[in-house]
């Protein structure tokens, strides 16, 4: 059993880091995706932008000519933003420690600093980042600190959760995104709902 679930965990660790999570890219595998970016070859830099540095096919969905997604929902209706975020100034991959992930989670062992983190006893993967207003999948509407959020599930098992920070249009980041993976079996959306909570908590105010 052991094998089986290191083995799923490892699975997992490698196809994230195929696909760039491990340095925050902004692609997610699950059933919360954000956008491949508000411009043409973006990638997330530490202040929580794009910047213009690679290419589309660095694991990030096409865009548009116009800059614009070429799938995922956008949230429909109008944002309640209790209390507004900053989106920028700050790593997006530092804001979860991994003591905050594993206590979440309730794990006896946590894993690296990071945007992806994974845990043991039980395993799961976590990836967070502040990212685009945007998702796959159903979602429900809930609320994050007096903030309109969106719990998201996967058929897979994985649940996100999107929490806007801010309902500037002119911020091309404007959400948080906790996304987990169990391995193991709990309530994802439980931990992902507790991970965006702490996260919102940290991330300083506008």
């Amino acid at each position: 059993m052991h094998l089986r679930r290191a083995s799923s965990l490892t699975a997992v660790l490698a196809l994230a880091t195929a696909l760039g999570l491990a340095g925050c890219a902004t692609t997610v595998t699950g059933s919360a995706k954000p956008a491949a970016g508000a411009a043409a070859n973006t990638e997330k830099t530490t202040s929580g932008k794009p910047s213009s540095t690679k290419s589309p096919t660095s694991g990030k969905k096409e865009t548009t000519g116009t800059g614009s997604p070429t799938s995922g929902t956008k949230p429909a209706g109008k944002v309640k933003i209790g209390t507004k975020k900053k989106t920028e100034g700050y790593e997006d991959c530092d804001i979860l420690t991994p003591e905050d992930v594993a206590g979440a989670i309730g794990a006896k062992k946590a894993g690296e600093k990071g945007c992806v983190q994974s845990t043991e006893e039980p395993f799961a993967v976590v990836l967070f980042m502040v990212t685009f207003a945007e998702y796959e999948g159903q979602a429900k509407e809930i609320e994050v600190g007096g903030n309109t959020a969106y719990e998201v599930k996967e058929n897979g098992g994985d649940c996100s959760v999107l929490v806007m920070l801010t309902d500037d249009p002119k911020e091309i980041t404007p959400a948080f995104l906790a996304s987990v993976t169990p391995i193991d079996s709990f309530d994802p959306c439980d931990v992902a709902l507790k991970l965006a909570t702490k996260a919102f908590e940290k991330i300083p105010n506008a």
